[in-house]
């Protein structure tokens, strides 16, 4: 019976996946789960639930990505791409105060500022690994 070799991940998929990792574990402690959220969920504005929903659905499909990565799907980048900017609805909430009625905790801002960058970093990946996938090289 002949077995068919699945293609290695390149190292651009391998660091996307590293980075997810990292947005996701980030992702968790702006919860109260993480212990750095202290305001009370009744403080939270119907903005705020707007993108705390679009937050949990990029979340999903970050994980989702992650799991497509390792089954070489093509489809795995643009998952992640789409899972990555519904991060920035809430951070754009919480930076100016309509996400809640009490200023976020400090450690809450910069937990946020550092995910803003990892999205950013991912993004960036993601559309590299997408550029890849597809075949396309970079003109010079």
């Amino acid at each position: 019976m002949e077995t068919k070799e699945r293609p290695r991940l390149t190292s651009a998929a391998k660091v996307l996946v590293a980075v997810l990792g990292v947005y996701i574990l980030s992702d968790l402690l702006l919860t109260p789960v993480g212990g750095i959220e202290t305001r009370p969920v009744a403080e939270v504005t119907t903005l705020g639930l707007a993108t705390l929903a679009l937050l949990i659905v990029g979340l999903a499909l970050v994980v989702v990505a992650i799991v497509l990565i390792f089954r070489r799907s093509r489809s795995a980048p643009t998952l992640a791409i789409v899972g990555l900017i519904l991060y920035f609805p809430a951070f754009a909430a919480d930076q100016t105060g309509h996400f809640s009625s009490l200023h976020p905790p400090t450690g809450i801002v910069y937990v946020e500022i550092f995910q803003a960058l990892v999205a950013l970093i991912g993004l960036t990946l993601a559309i590299l690994v997408f550029r890849e996938a597809r075949g396309v090289t970079p003109t010079r």
